[in-house]
């Protein structure tokens, strides 16, 4: 008889673990966020440099959870979430490396947990996608999107450039499968989609459209224009290339067809030296941002590479950082960084200079 009821108490669970499974295939991924992750500008306190210095950099918020952590669950969510997990434990960032922001969008390359997260601002939701076709992705790590909201996203470990529309439906693959060794940041501009490859110590410069591949620059080496484990690249306003050449200590600057251009960094644990430089981004009036993952800051450079100003430090309050990677500055000289090991994307704000009013 006991027998019996465990076999029927089983089946009956078994009932309900698919309808609850049923139920969840069929919602919507996407999730409403309570709260707007920009923060008025204005009621910004921390700033570098510090007071009374007028500021450069203004602290704005972070993205780190996309539902209401006010939120409280049922009793019958809470035994399912303690069966399947939790429903923000499913989306919340584990190691975000590649960052993007437009207009209405922050989109986060996270090879933690092997998903590219899309926070929409204007609607206040979020969904996320971890699939292309029938195969899922295992380390996305860069990311860039065009004009139509295609997202090109870098896969380290597939070795695949792969394109997604803008509501996350799998397109195609950029290039033929053995095109790269290790792709690992990218970026768009007229010319084409640019793909920093680590292991190959080289960019690719290929058609957005067809994959067809354009043109390379860089080989394995010390010398202007060759590479030492590239990591990551940003395409200026000026349409400028800027690549981080990590193993090399330095950063590079190219035109866009590939000639370079000028160069600036070396090895050391001093301010304006580079130790693990990962993302790089430039803001409206042409500073340079570096991103060094062994001194958990961001360094900003001029155009000829001086030392302008720091900011972050280790830690994991606001404005600090663990194991910072990627970088993104929008139209809006928004800075969008990818605080790795601190599960989080921190917004900052470029503060530009007044410019002193001419009399006439």
């Amino acid at each position: 008889m006991i027998r019996i009821f465990r076999i029927r108490l089983a089946r009956a669970f078994f009932h309900v673990v698919m309808l609850v499974c049923i139920i969840g295939a069929c919602a919507s991924p996407e999730l409403m966020m309570q709260l707007d992750f920009f923060a008025d500008e204005s009621a910004s306190t921390l700033q570098w440099p510090p007071p009374p210095q007028k500021p450069r950099i203004l602290y704005l918020g972070s993205i780190k959870d996309p539902t209401d952590t006010e939120r409280k669950e049922s009793w019958f969510k809470k035994v399912i979430s303690s069966v399947f997990g939790s429903e923000r434990d499913m989306y919340t960032m584990l190691r975000p490396y590649g960052v993007y922001a437009d207009t209405d969008r922050v989109y986060v390359a996270d090879p933690g947990s092997g998903r590219l997260h899309v926070y929409d601002r204007s609607r206040k939701s979020y969904f996320a996608f971890e699939r292309w076709g029938e195969e899922d992705l295992i380390s996305p790590i860069g990311i860039a999107v065009d004009e139509n909201g295609n997202m090109f996203i870098s896969d380290s470990v597939l070795k695949q450039v792969l394109v997604f529309d803008r509501e996350g439906k799998y397109l195609r693959a950029i290039g033929p499968p053995d095109m790269f060794k290790r792709p690992a940041g990218i970026a768009l501009n007229d010319a084409g989609l640019y793909v920093v490859d680590t292991h190959g110590h080289k960019v690719l410069v290929l058609s957005q459209t067809d994959g067809k591949l354009l043109f390379s620059f860089g080989r394995q080496g010390t010398e202007h224009g060759n590479f030492n484990y590239p990591t990551n690249v940003f395409v200026s306003s000026e349409k400028l290339i800027y690549v981080t050449d990590s193993m090399n200590f330095r950063v590079q600057v190219f035109n866009p067809d590939g000639s370079f251009l000028t160069s600036f960094g070396k090895p050391g644990d001093g301010s304006g030296n580079l130790s693990k430089p990962k993302g790089i981004a430039v803001d409206s009036e042409g500073h340079i941002y570096v991103v060094d993952s062994h001194f958990d800051n961001v360094q900003i450079f001029d155009r000829d590479g001086n030392l302008l100003l720091v900011f972050g430090g280790p830690g994991n309050g606001k404005g600090e950082f663990t194991l910072p990677a990627g970088i993104y500055i929008d139209k809006l000289d928004r800075i969008y960084i990818a605080d790795s090991y601190n599960r989080r994307i921190q917004i900052f704000q470029y503060v530009k200079e007044e410019k002193e009013k001419v009399a006439k």
